[in-house]
């Protein structure tokens, strides 16, 4: 099995020998060295060239944050893990802008250093592999160049030559060189057969397809968290170390994604659309903007008025770009039913409808759900009920009676900590995953990828909801 090649720094011996320890019972992951300051960091990275380096941020000489920037300089091939004692919203900025993967902040526990660890390893192999084909590509469409006569009549003579060799046959690779420097032998692999050891392991190249699953987050009425779950959720998604995450703000008017995450740099979806140019690889390359938990995001126009550049063809065709490379696609949609959010909605594989115990969020989510119901949805429904812990006169058995369905998810209220999180620019599950609500967003998470669901209650009659409202 090929292990994920580690390099250590840290000013603190025993800090080293400890996360050196921890990584140790991970079998996928081999520590191939350690520094004690950023100084040195940047001189073994350069010796080693290893996949990971896990950099701790205060150092003496040269800190973390500028031996990040000059390792991703002189080897854009490793990846680096930023860790700190501090969680500010500022020292993340700063290593994410020197180039660094990830952000940890102590103490760290071994499974939460060795999902870092495969995360950023995935992604940046991701990311050479297209650098990789790019370059590929490049060198196949490259124009010919003029031949002299002189030359065009050698070369007719050459290929007469019983011993001649084409000249598009590939050149040997030097010894010295390693095998990701030439991307054209990974690309002859891919039409050869499957090697006996992963056809063993029921390995194909079909497991490794994309989920391509979307997931839309909705509710009839604002204000009810919609933007809270879908940025928590992609997160928690992405954490699980073993998928590719895509948060999409498809609220084009009042987006608030990038508000929550403290993007201040990017490209909107209004701008993908203008320029036309929505194929997966330029989609990725330049319009996703990649966030230190781990999730792509494509965020909303910045201005209100931007939103009639965005059409269905558009949504649709993004959708699909997105699909061919994500395994899960987390939307957070308008609270409205036009012909954006229909797109969108046909092209979900589940709706999860947030309800809370109010009267007022129930009535517009029953009108919800008979718009669903009526547009052939019903079956992709799951239904949220957010601040559930809060007694508000409706039971929960009352909510279900009343929209003939039960409540897949429910989430606890915690406004301090949402807002806390909101104002930090950080998600929730980040800055306080031992919270009530952090737990609830994961246990989601595992639910959604175990795809394990509730079955509707049996329709029951008028109850009370159903008679105050005449629904």
């Amino acid at each position: 099995m090929e292990k994920i090649r580690v390099l250590v720094v840290d000013d603190v011996p025993q800090t080293r020998k400890d996360i050196i320890r921890l990584l140790y019972f991970e079998e996928d992951i081999e520590v191939v060295g350690e520094a004690g300051d950023g100084e040195e960091a940047v001189q073994k990275a350069v010796q080693l060239s290893p996949d990971v380096i896990m950099m701790d941020i205060n150092m003496p000489k040269v800190d973390g944050i500028a031996a990040t920037g000059k390792i991703s300089l002189l080897c854009p091939k490793t990846a680096v893990v930023i860790i700190s004692i501090h969680g500010e919203t500022e020292y993340m900025k700063k290593a994410m802008f020197a180039g660094a993967r990830d952000f940890l902040v102590k103490p760290l526990s071994s499974e939460e250093m060795a999902t870092a660890v495969r995360n950023v390893y995935r992604q940046q192999r991701q990311r050479n592999n297209t650098e990789a084909g790019r370059k590929a590509k490049v060198e196949e469409t490259a124009p010919s160049v003029t031949v002299p006569p002189v030359l065009a009549g050698q070369a007719e003579a050459d290929r007469t030559h019983p011993a001649h060799e084409s000249k598009h046959a590939p050149a040997m690779p030097a010894a010295d060189k390693r095998e990701s420097d030439y991307p054209t032998k990974e690309k002859k692999q891919q039409n050869q057969p499957q090697p006996a050891q992963a056809v063993a392991n029921g390995k194909t190249a079909q497991d490794e397809k994309p989920l391509g699953l979307v997931t839309t987050v909705f509710s009839g009425k604002g204000g009810v968290g919609k933007t809270t779950l879908a940025t928590n959720l992609a997160v928690v998604l992405a954490q699980s170390g073993k998928k590719k995450v895509a948060l999409v703000d498809l609220d084009l008017q009042f987006g608030d994604i990038a508000v929550m995450l403290n993007l201040t740099d990017g490209k909107a979806i209004s701008e993908l659309a203008r320029s036309n140019e929505t194929s997966g690889e330029t989609l990725i390359d330049d319009y996703m903007i990649r966030h230190f938990t781990g999730i792509d995001i494509l965020i909303a126009p910045l201005f209100p008025q931007d939103a009639e550049y965005v059409c269905p063809e558009h949504v649709e065709r993004i959708l699909q770009a997105l699909k061919q490379s994500y395994d899960y696609i987390i939307v957070d949609s308008a609270a409205a039913f036009h012909d954006i959010n229909l797109q969108l909605l046909d092209m979900s594989d589940q709706i999860l409808l947030i309800v809370s115990r109010d009267i007022a969020s129930i009535k517009n989510t029953k009108v919800s759900m008979n718009i669903l119901d009526s547009l052939g949805h019903r079956e992709k429904i799951r239904l949220v009920l957010n601040r559930a812990d809060q007694d508000l006169g409706v039971d929960v058995a009352d909510l279900e009676k009343g929209l003939e369905m039960v409540v897949t998810h429910q989430l606890p209220g915690d406004e301090k900590a949402v807002v806390c999180s909101i104002n930090k620019g950080v998600p929730l599950v980040v800055i306080q995953p031992s919270s009530e609500l952090a737990k609830a967003f994961k246990r989601m998470g595992e639910r959604l990828v175990s795809g394990k669901r509730l079955t509707p209650v049996d329709k029951q009659g008028k109850h009370l909801i159903n008679r105050i409202f005449s629904l």
